[in-house]
């Protein structure tokens, strides 16, 4: 340790104590001045510092320096304890204070106090460092909220993404990323009602290029000793999967749509023939089973996504039915409309490819009220579907029924 006393006699007697407890002194010290040059030469554990000092520099501000380039506890010396002075002294954040005159015992339990908290201190200091850069060096977008969804702080990836720089965003309510066109105004809703909960859900980001990131959130709330409400906002950018997932769709859809076509093809001639029913019954469930093979993943996983796929609402499992199945027959050229009439709803096929095709041929009704009932069965609502009209007259459009039985 160093001593640091300007009272030759009373720095050498401390010496002395210190020593007699055990402790190896490096230096002494009688002026500021001649401490921090000590400190900075043996790099002491400890500075044992008289407030009062000789010179231009009083302990006070030797020891202000000393934490500030050094970090090494320092433990106050005095004779003064008027509140003034240990005002001052509270500033450069001591690790202890020993009034004179004091008993050898005083002496050691102040140093092994003060040793004890500087160890602790680091320890947590090098914790917040690894945590700090843990954060900054994260790929995923990091974001702290307070209780009134004002930014905290956002990680070095945040602010690439925005390219806004954090002590622009820090301060600001996070409604700034809604209103500079970043996020939608359901994705802040989102992050506005986290208070007391755990999220996780996808969203849209556009960066500050303009290009649109498909970002996987994660927001929880976290509480500190000194605060609560904190929300925590992880982002993980899924872009490339989701690009990767719509190519697959878009595969499937064209692999199915090629199907559907080339099935169609080589089933006129049959149906044109006089062929039985039942072998006519038997192409159609074979139609009817390779739809199913091919398609029904991709209902299932869009379902997942929309969180229907564990019994929810009948309306609202059936309303996202008609959506992905919209979605489907659009890219077979098909436009549909749906509509409700008292207890049940109809969907209407607007415009049809094979339109005079199929005011001929039986087999276009036959496929398209296969793929609807069959798929139907994919969303475990109770009801049934009745195909109403069949194309055949030259003033109807395909139409089906829906008829929807509440559990």
């Amino acid at each position: 340790m160093l001593v640091v006393e300007d009272e030759s006699i009373v720095a050498m007697d401390i010496k002395h104590r210190a020593e007699g407890l055990g402790y190896r002194v490096v230096g002494m010290a009688a002026s500021g001045e001649e401490a921090i040059e000590l400190a900075r030469k043996e790099k002491p554990d400890l500075v044992l510092m008289d407030i009062v000092l000789k010179g231009e520099m009083d302990g006070i501000q030797a020891a202000d320096v000393i934490k500030e380039e050094l970090n090494i506890p320092v433990v106050y010396l005095t004779a003064y304890s008027d509140e003034k002075t240990l005002n001052r002294a509270k500033l450069t954040g001591p690790f202890g204070y020993i009034i004179k005159p004091f008993e050898d015992r005083e002496l050691h339990s102040a140093i092994e106090v003060a040793l004890y908290k500087h160890k602790m201190d680091s320890k947590l200091q090098e914790s917040k460092e690894r945590y700090r850069a843990l954060i900054e060096r994260s790929p995923d977008y990091i974001m702290l909220l307070d209780s009134e969804s004002r930014i905290i702080l956002v990680n070095r990836a945040f602010e690439k993404l925005t390219g806004l720089r954090r002590d622009t965003l820090k301060g600001k309510r996070v409604s700034i990323l809604q209103k500079k066109g970043f996020i939608s105004e359901k994705t802040l809703a989102s992050l506005s009602e986290l208070k007391g909960s755990e999220k996780t859900f996808e969203a849209e980001f556009f960066d500050f290029k303009g290009e649109r990131r498909f970002i996987e959130v994660h927001a929880a709330s976290i509480e500190t000793a000194t605060e609560r409400g904190l929300i925590q906002v992880i982002g993980h950018d899924i872009t490339d999967r989701i690009e990767a997932e719509k190519k697959r769709e878009e595969l499937i859809r064209e692999r199915s749509k090629a199907e559907l076509y080339g099935f169609v093809v080589s089933a006129v001639p049959v149906f044109a023939s006089s062929i039985p029913p039942q072998l006519r019954n038997a192409i159609i469930k074979n139609f009817a089973d390779r739809f199913e093979k091919n398609i029904k993943p991709n209902f299932q996983r869009t379902m997942d996504k929309l969180g229907l796929s564990g019994g929810a609402d009948t309306n609202r499992v059936f309303m996202a039915y008609i959506e992905w199945l919209s979605s489907f027959l659009g890219n077979l050229g098909i436009e549909t409309e749906l509509r409700r009439e008292k207890a049940r709803y109809i969907l209407e096929f607007k415009t049809f490819p094979w339109i005079d095709e199929a005011r001929k041929n039986p087999i276009f009704s036959l496929i398209f009220r296969a793929m609807l009932m069959r798929s139907f069965t994919w969303t475990g609502i109770r009801g049934s579907v009745i195909q109403t009209s069949t194309l055949r007259s030259r003033d109807e459009n395909m139409t089906f029924e829906f008829h929807l039985t509440e559990k």
